[in-house]
Parts: C-alpha cells; sequence; structure tokens
C-alpha cells in the first residue's frame, strides 16, 4: 500500500540489469534502500521471484503474454528468437529500419520500465518523484527514445500523477554516490584538491568523466565539479567482453563437433549466439568473484531445437578458467595491436587524458562503477596507466541508481543540508582516526593489487569541521558533442558546439546556410566531436517543400532550443517566414 513519505526514486536502467533505489527522509537522516522488483514468471507453477537486480530481459511468449527478468532470461534456452537482451545498445537505431525483429529496443525498455513504475508506485504511491540515468555516451536518438519508452509505459499503465523528472547521466550520478554515500571517499576528503577520474563501465557503454573535489577551508565546504570534457563509448562495455567470450565458445564448439562455420546456418547460428551470450554472461559474473578465482566454470550445453544432428558426437561442454577468460579478453584491455584494429580501455583512457591535456601524474585517484567494476583486470590494466590508486565502488551496480536519487534529494530545499549531516556523520565516526596515516596497506585490504601508491597526499591535509560542513555538487552543463547541419549533402557546418550549455531557450546560430533549390531544402543533422570525426553520426533528415518558390542562395536563417534531457528542437526559416521545426525526437 502506497504510503504518505516523500519518497524519491532513481532508474539504472542497464543493459544487462535494471535497479530501482529510492530515498525517503527518516527523522533527520535520509535513508536509501533497494527495491526488490518482480520477475514475471512463464508458468502457473513458478513463483513471482523479486530481485534488486532484475535482468534487463523480455520474452515474447506466442500467447501474447510478456515476461520481464529472470524467467525472459530463461526462455533463451527454449525459445530463444523471442528473447530480447542488450536492448538498450540499441536505442535510437532510426535510421536502420530494416530488421527482421518483431519488437523494437524502444518498446523492449517501455515493458523493462513498466515492471519499474508498477514497483514504485506499490512503494510510493502519488508521492513519488522519479529519475532515470541515462549513459552520458547516449546520442540525441537514444536520451529521446529512453524519455519516449517511460512516457509510453507510464501512459499504458495509467500513472497520470506519478512525477517523471528529467533524466540524469549516470557519470554524473556515480560522482555524487561518491561523494556523499561511499565509506572510502572520506580518507579521500582530507586533501585539500583532488582529480578523480571517474570511470562507469557497464553492460552497454563506458562513460569516463574527470571530476575535481575540493575542500576550500574559509567557507569550510566540500565542492564537486567535472570541468572536463567526459569520453563516451557507447560501443564498448560489458557487453562487449560477453561477446568475445561468446565468439572462444563458438570456435570451441565448432572444433568440438568437427564443422565448418558455413555448416551452421543462420537461424541455427542467432540460436547459438544468444544462448552462448548467456552462457558468457554467467561465467563472467562466476569468474569475477573472488572465491571462484581459482575455480573452473563448467557448463554442458543442450543444443535441443537446431536443424544440426549433433546425437553422434559427445555433448559439448564449455570449461573455462579464469587465467583463459583473461587471455581472450586481453585485446579489450590492452589491445596490443599495432594497428588498432579495435578500441580497448588502455586506449580509452589514454585519449581521455590527450583530449583534456592531462597526464596521468595529474590524476590523484580513479573511481571504478557499473557492472564490470568487479573484474579485477580491468583495475590492474587502469592501474598500469595511471599509478595511483584504483578504487572500486562498494556497490558498483547500484550506485548509479542511489546517486540518481539523491540527484532529486539534493535539488529540495532542505534536501543539500540534510545530506551534508549524512557526510558530517561518517567524518564523526572516523574522528578517532584523524591522526593516523592512510597507507597503501590500509586501502589495499578493499583493493588488493589496484593500490600502488597512498591517495592521500598528507602535506595538504586539513581539518574539517563537520558541524558547519556545505557541499555543493555541480554538473556541469555541456553538451559534450557539437551538432552540424548542412543543405544538400554539402560540407556540415557547426551549429551547436560541444560546449553549449543546456538547458537553453530559443537561441539564434551566427551561421547562415543558403539554399540550393527553388522548390524545397534537404536538411541533415549530424552529431560528433568536429566536422571531421569519422564516427560522426547522422541524427536526422528532412526535406521541406517551400510554398513558394525562392531564389537559389537564398539565406536560411537556424535557431534552436535544448530542453533539461539534452534534446534539441532546430527550426529554420527563409525570408523571415515562419520556422520549419526540426526537432530531435522527429521520426524520419
Amino acid at each position: 500500500m502506497a504510503n504518505n513519505k516523500r519518497a524519491f526514486y532513481g532508474i539504472d536502467l542497464g543493459t544487462t540489469h535494471t535497479v530501482v533505489v529510492k530515498a525517503t527522509k527518516e527523522g533527520n537522516d535520509w535513508k536509501y534502500s533497494k527495491l526488490k522488483l518482480p520477475n514475471i514468471p512463464i508458468s502457473e507453477l513458478d513463483d513471482i521471484k523479486e530481485t534488486e537486480l532484475l535482468p534487463s530481459a523480455v520474452y515474447y511468449a506466442k500467447d501474447g503474454r510478456v515476461i520481464v527478468g529472470e524467467y525472459a532470461k530463461s526462455a533463451i534456452h527454449f525459445d530463444p528468437e523471442h528473447v530480447y537482451i542488450n536492448s538498450k545498445i540499441d536505442l535510437g537505431g532510426r535510421l536502420n529500419q530494416n530488421t527482421i525483429d518483431e519488437h523494437t529496443p524502444q518498446e523492449v525498455t517501455t515493458d523493462i520500465l513498466k515492471v519499474c513504475f508498477s514497483k514504485i508506485m506499490e512503494d510510493g504511491g502519488a508521492n513519488a518523484n522519479v529519475r532515470i540515468s541515462v549513459p552520458a555516451a547516449f546520442s540525441q536518438d537514444k536520451r529521446s527514445d529512453t524519455e519516449n519508452a517511460a512516457q509510453k509505459a507510464l501512459f499504458d499503465l495509467g500513472y497520470k500523477e506519478l512525477k517523471l523528472v528529467r533524466t540524469t547521466e549516470e557519470p554524473f550520478a556515480a560522482l555524487i554516490n561518491l561523494v556523499i554515500n561511499e565509506s572510502q571517499f572520506i580518507d579521500m576528503i582530507k586533501s585539500d584538491n583532488n582529480t578523480i577520474m571517474l570511470i562507469d563501465i557497464g553492460g552497454g557503454t563506458m562513460d569516463i568523466i574527470i571530476s575535481d573535489i575540493s575542500y576550500q577551508e574559509n567557507t569550510n565546504s566540500l565542492q564537486a565539479s567535472t570541468p572536463y570534457a567526459p569520453a563516451k563509448h557507447d560501443e564498448f562495455a560489458g557487453a562487449k567482453f560477453d561477446y568475445e567470450l561468446m565468439k572462444k565458445f563458438m570456435k570451441d564448439f565448432l572444433n568440438h563437433y568437427e564443422l565448418f562455420e558455413r555448416e551452421v546456418n543462420s537461424h541455427d547460428k542467432t540460436i547459438l549466439e544468444k544462448r552462448m551470450l548467456l552462457i558468457a554472461e554467467d561465467a563472467k559474473k562466476f569468474l569475477c568473484n573472488k572465491e571462484n578465482e581459482k575455480r573452473t566454470y563448467d557448463f554442458t550445453c543442450d543444443f535441443e531445437g537446431l536443424d544440426i544432428d549433433l546425437s553422434e558426437k559427445t555433448p559439448f561442454k564449455i570449461s573455462l578458467t579464469k587465467k583463459q577468460m583473461d587471455i581472450t579478453l586481453e585485446n579489450l584491455l590492452n589491445n596490443r595491436s599495432n594497428f588498432n584494429a579495435q578500441q580497448s580501455i588502455k586506449n580509452i583512457i589514454n585519449k581521455t587524458l590527450e583530449d583534456n591535456d592531462l597526464s596521468p601524474s595529474d590524476i590523484d585517484c580513479i573511481y571504478l562503477t557499473g557492472g564490470m567494476a568487479n573484474y579485477d583486470q580491468i583495475s590492474k590494466t587502469i592501474n598500469s596507466i595511471i599509478s595511483k590508486p584504483v578504487i572500486v565502488a562498494d556497490a558498483p551496480l547500484f550506485c548509479t541508481a542511489t546517486g540518481v536519487a539523491l540527484s532529486l534529494v539534493i535539488q529540495t530545499p532542505e534536501g543539500t543540508s540534510e545530506i551534508a549531516k549524512n557526510v558530517k556523520s561518517q567524518l564523526k565516526n572516523k574522528s578517532s582516526h584523524s591522526n593516523q596515516k592512510a597507507t597503501t596497506e590500509e586501502i589495499s585490504a578493499k583493493n588488493t593489487e589496484t593500490i600502488s601508491k597512498t591517495f592521500i597526499d598528507t602535506t595538504k591535509s586539513v581539518p574539517i569541521n563537520a558541524d558547519t560542513l556545505n557541499i555543493n555538487i555541480s554538473e556541469t552543463k555541456r553538451m559534450g558533442m557539437s551538432y552540424f547541419i548542412d543543405v544538400e549533402d554539402n560540407m556540415p557546418v557547426e551549429i551547436i558546439s560541444k560546449d553549449e550549455t543546456y538547458p537553453c531557450l530559443l537561441k539564434k546560430s551566427d551561421i547562415q546556410l543558403k539554399t540550393s533549390s527553388q522548390s524545397r531544402m534537404n536538411l541533415i543533422l549530424y552529431e560528433g566531436q568536429n566536422v571531421f570525426d569519422c564516427n560522426m553520426k547522422i541524427l536526422r533528415q528532412k526535406i521541406v517543400e517551400f510554398n513558394e518558390m525562392v531564389n537559389v542562395g537564398t539565406t536560411i536563417d537556424i535557431s534552436y532550443k535544448i530542453d533539461a534531457n539534452k534534446l534539441i528542437t532546430i527550426y529554420a526559416s527563409i525570408n523571415g517566414e515562419a520556422p520549419f521545426e526540426f526537432t530531435t525526437e522527429e521520426a524520419n
């Protein structure tokens, strides 16, 4: 039954798992709790499981039922063609409509969010305020699809009273959690100024932000800001690691049954890949658990439903050790190829430092979050580049959702001061140790083999007055990507700089385009780092027919506005007439 307490909910809509964290005020303190989300059963004989980690999987049964969660994942073993996993990666695929899939990534996202919203309504009712995280790596289309999926879920459920606030970028949410909710951070803030590299590597995206966290003694204030350009990678994350393991399993499968790849038809290949991706995820989870590092992951495969007759051979068994997994994933970590054939964590971190005119010595500490944070080889790789402490989040799978909930709390009138009390309390609890130095060995007890140098610079150590401490966490409101437009396939021209702040009201662009036709114009909108960016993405194309003939070379005036979710609306006007609206939410 809904309660009367004001509650704030953060949803981390993940590629692999989805989690919801609630923040409520209990007395004078804010408390955080993880909601247990229902895993919808397939059969009436199955129990409804409630888990804090809801698998982001949806099974569309032949009888029309929609199954979300753990049971949906299990359906991969008997009906893989109707199970959708990793759909978050494919959000925003507006220019690739030719697909054999019956259900779009946006539809899958909607069905996952329905489970979250239903639980939130049951738990918080009309007093609920909700925000959803999105990766900083998300393009305009992916952001738009996420927001539209959320609105569709609320509409389908009839939850008009639920207050869905704007989205928050995942690395910024993790930064809020770091400052406010990480016990490891208390030792860190004893230094007056720190530069933190926050790496959030989840199932489908990888974000890196560099934050300055400083303590101002004259005002007794703790400030965290993100003055550097974020690194965004929406094609590099945990799913890529799963894919590499899946390729190994497929190779071993073909060798075991003495098959050539061409002998496996596309239907069987799809089924095998989905099943092996599931096994890869399970194997990775098993071997990343420190208790299992010396063990071997074993799985005997069931390949029923394939067109290939495998009965004459012994069943195929997957056996994987931690060392074998590390070797398989080596290129994704270090990429020792001279041709840079694929990205690696090592290359991404070096590029992030280079883009911000920083060197490894400028970084004081690395904070690692996300679903891949528990894979120790990532910490070791980072430490080989930046010889500074790598601190893994206390709860890497939940810190983003917690930060999202906290991002709502600190916007309330009493929120910032109340949250500061939590940090003060932690500081006071550690006051008995204030004269002790934090050593490498002490920190390494939590982060084995990831620390090469003591984080706290005791020459800068300053006393903090916990009773009057002020906390200020500022989100950098910069677009992060530049936006370009052209007419009739000419060279794209930048209309919105990556340094533009958002939200912003209607603003006229300095550039002026010219018409190349008397009767129409074809506007194309791009997103990228610069005009020569080889990874520049086409976001929209719009053909506009003129009401009257115009002279070739007539000026096209461009204006734009950006909302709180970073979504852009562009207006194109000719001869001072009413502008044509060109929004990033508009389908082609």
